[in-house]
């Protein structure tokens, strides 16, 4: 996967995710708010984010309805690792690393890959001295996380309801 930046101006940034041929998601930043909408095959979703700590800082990612989905942290300002944590679960990621301009996210163990992202293509405005939170990385990676770790199928949806439907009979 990857992330292209389609479209900066004034008032939005725009950023698709894609794999190999296929745009899976389009958001877009509103530079006035901390606001972005993203659209997938998943639908179209609003989330808010939000840095905050002082000596600790943490970049937050809550859906439309202000519910918190998870959060960002990095370990240093500027050694791109750190932690993501949603849905309860807690991944650990590396970012840049020898200059690849990947990202990748591993199981809390550091014992499997889960994720490869390239961020080669808006590798140019992430500035690895200072806090990788203090740009558009820590949003784009919690959307990111948040969108592979949905269910993509709708059998796998219904398949969870008629699961649902035994539970109740």
């Amino acid at each position: 996967m990857k992330w292209v930046n389609v479209n900066n101006n004034a008032s939005t940034e725009n950023f698709e995710l894609w794999e190999d041929e296929k745009m899976l998601a389009d958001i877009s930043f509103s530079n006035q708010t901390r606001f972005a909408r993203i659209v997938s095959k998943l639908g179209k979703r609003i989330f808010s984010f939000e840095k905050k700590g002082f000596l600790t800082q943490r970049k937050f990612i809550r859906n439309e309805y202000g519910i918190k989905l998870g959060m960002l942290e990095e370990f240093k300002p500027g050694s791109g690792k750190g932690i993501v944590e949603l849905d309860g679960k807690r991944y650990n990621y590396v970012f840049d690393e020898n200059n690849s301009g990947e990202l990748k996210l591993y199981d809390e163990s550091m014992q499997q890959n889960l994720l490869t992202c390239s961020f080669n293509a808006i590798n140019n405005g992430i500035n690895k001295t200072k806090s990788l939170l203090d740009t558009r990385f820590g949003s784009l990676l919690l959307v990111l996380c948040w969108y592979t770790f949905q269910p993509h199928h709708t059998s796998q949806v219904s398949g969870i309801f008629k699961d649902a439907d035994l539970l109740l009979s």
